[in-house]
């Protein structure tokens, strides 16, 4: 096990420091934030204008190009769960789950922020749910356990970085399709919370920041005890 992580850690950790890392993860969380909330945000300022189809499209797409992009310099996580799931799985350096959390959170905002001056409205594709808020607490959940076993899987050395970009992009797509109407289908604590400081609506925030990293963090223990199966 030691040997399969040390080559997965330099198939995709490899030249790069730490300094591009944190650069990549702050400017592809920003990326993302941009059209998962973006369309949220066309959504509720222009009256439709994007629809519940491209709204899904939109982060799952987006997700593809900067796994393609940004893969092999930082892991693509753009996302604090993810990190952590990584992390505790053996995929990642601990010593670099708290200054990737910052700098995802970092480009959340600025995305955030961004929106804001752009459309000059409070509605900025913040994470909201209808639903009771420990029913969406469950649901992020699962949708974080998922997402992060598909990393786990799909960063084994055996994978092509392509296929790693697809399986992502048509699971956050797919997630978006059917659970963002109900709790929006976030799976990322940095999603959230960057366009919720943005426009200060914290409703229900801690939905989205907590159910996530626990999804992540069951997902870490489950995969490691799968793959011990015989």
């Amino acid at each position: 096990m030691a040997g399969r992580n040390a080559e997965q850690l330099k198939e995709w950790l490899p030249e790069p420091g730490p300094l591009r890392s944190l650069v990549a993860e702050c400017m592809g969380t920003a990326v993302l934030v941009l059209a998962a909330a973006g369309a949220g945000s066309a959504y509720g300022s222009f009256g439709g204008l994007v629809g519940g189809p491209q709204a899904a499209l939109a982060p799952g797409l987006t997700l593809a190009v900067l796994v393609l992009l940004f893969g092999p310099v930082s892991q693509a996580h753009f996302n604090p769960a993810v990190s952590l799931g990584m992390a505790l799985a053996g995929r990642l350096p601990r010593a670099r789950v708290l200054p990737y959390v910052a700098a995802q959170c970092a480009g959340a905002l600025a995305a955030g922020l961004f929106l804001r001056a752009v459309l000059h409205s409070s509605v900025l594709g913040v994470s909201a749910t209808q639903m009771n808020p420990f029913a969406a607490l469950l649901l992020e959940g699962v949708l974080g356990f998922w997402l992060v076993w598909v990393y786990l899987t799909v960063t084994e050395p055996e994978v092509p970085l392509l296929n790693a970009a697809l399986a992502l992009g048509f699971t956050v797509a797919a997630s978006v399709f059917w659970a963002g109407p109900l709790s929006s289908a976030s799976m990322n604590p940095a999603r959230a919370l960057g366009p919720a400081l943005a426009s200060w609506e914290l409703d229900k925030l801690w939905v989205f920041l907590l159910g996530p990293v626990l999804g992540g963090a069951g997902a870490s223990w489950a995969y490691r005890a799968w793959r011990s199966l015989a």
